[in-house]
């Protein structure tokens, strides 16, 4: 497997194969990127995160005040 890709794990799920993958991006001083994919699309990647952001700041705030045990 290349030095620049490499895919740490795949399973199977009901809407098709989750997979996480690194890449390291030679033109971004060899930066690591991770990406979880759900067949050929991508889901998330470390490259850019602003809906992940977004997701965890309404998460927040929808249990703002909330005390768990």
């Amino acid at each position: 497997m290349s030095l620049l890709f490499k895919e740490i794990d795949c399973q199977p799920s009901p809407l098709g194969n989750i997979s996480l993958r690194r890449r390291r991006l030679p033109a971004f001083s060899d930066r690591d990127i991770y990406e979880v994919k759900l067949g050929d699309e991508f889901l998330m990647s470390s490259m850019f995160v602003e809906a992940e952001e977004a997701l965890s700041d309404l998460g927040l705030a929808a249990v703002q005040g909330m005390t768990f045990l």
